[in-house]
């Protein structure tokens, strides 16, 4: 029996310390200041939300909780966790609605925080007649005249554009459009995928081309060949 337990079944048991209190030391093999010591203390955590981790050995440290749709991830140094954005998949830039307009442009949407991007643009036209919608990128005003050299159309330097789409009186469709590095300073790809519609057919299109330009752009208008249009631009950012 260990000395803890003997005091405690002495009889009669001490006036100070109740057995059941003794009872509590049974077991203990060292020095309980040393052992409580050795205890990683509640005060390091003070938000809710934080985490321990060892910024050393024997050492625990309090990582902060992180932001919004952060992930939990090893820094650039591969020495301590760390919350950051997702290491795949699409993040949300923009999201605008535009309606019985002209033009619609979506500024300062691009930049090195990304290397490419995805554009979902749905969109209907005004005018009784088919007619195409077009694409500018530019600077963060859109004024710019850069334009895309596509892959079954001669070059738009007229239009400084592209027509990625058909529209026709309250009909449209949806284009997905990948802006392939847009931030870089040298020729940059683009490629499109689009359903629209006259008032007679169903028009489906792949179009792929690259931008004629030698410097980076932030954003861009849409706008048709005539009438207006109405619709939603949505535009995400790949990972890195």
């Amino acid at each position: 029996m260990t000395k803890a337990r003997d005091i405690a079944s002495a009889a009669p048991a001490p006036s100070t310390v109740s057995a059941t209190e003794l009872g509590y030391l049974d077991g203990v093999t060292s020095a309980l200041q040393t052992q409580l010591d050795a205890k990683t203390a509640k005060s390091t955590l003070t938000t809710t939300g934080d985490i321990y981790y060892a910024s050393g050995a024997n050492t625990p440290a309090r990582l902060g909780i992180g932001t919004a749709g952060q992930v939990l991830k090893v820094n650039s140094g591969a020495t301590a966790p760390e919350w950051g954005t997702a290491a795949s998949g699409l993040t949300l830039i923009s999201n605008t609605t535009y309606s019985g307009v002209a033009s619609h442009s979506v500024n300062d949407v691009f930049s090195s925080t990304y290397r490419n991007y995805k554009l979902i643009i749905t969109c209907k036209g005004t005018v009784a007649a088919q007619t195409s919608l077009r694409l500018r990128v530019g600077g963060s005003d859109n004024t710019s005249s850069n334009y895309g050299q596509e892959s079954d159309f001669a070059s738009r330097a007229t239009n400084s554009s592209w027509q990625f789409m058909r529209t026709d009186n309250d009909r449209g469709g949806t284009a997905i459009i990948d802006m392939i590095e847009p931030y870089e300073t040298f020729n940059t790809n683009f490629n499109n995928q689009t359903i629209g519609a006259d008032d007679t057919n169903v028009d489906a299109q792949y179009i792929a081309g690259r931008m004629t330009v030698t410097t980076s752009y932030t954003g861009f208008t849409i706008f048709p060949q005539s009438g207006n249009i109405s619709g939603r631009v949505i535009v995400y950012g790949y990972a890195n």
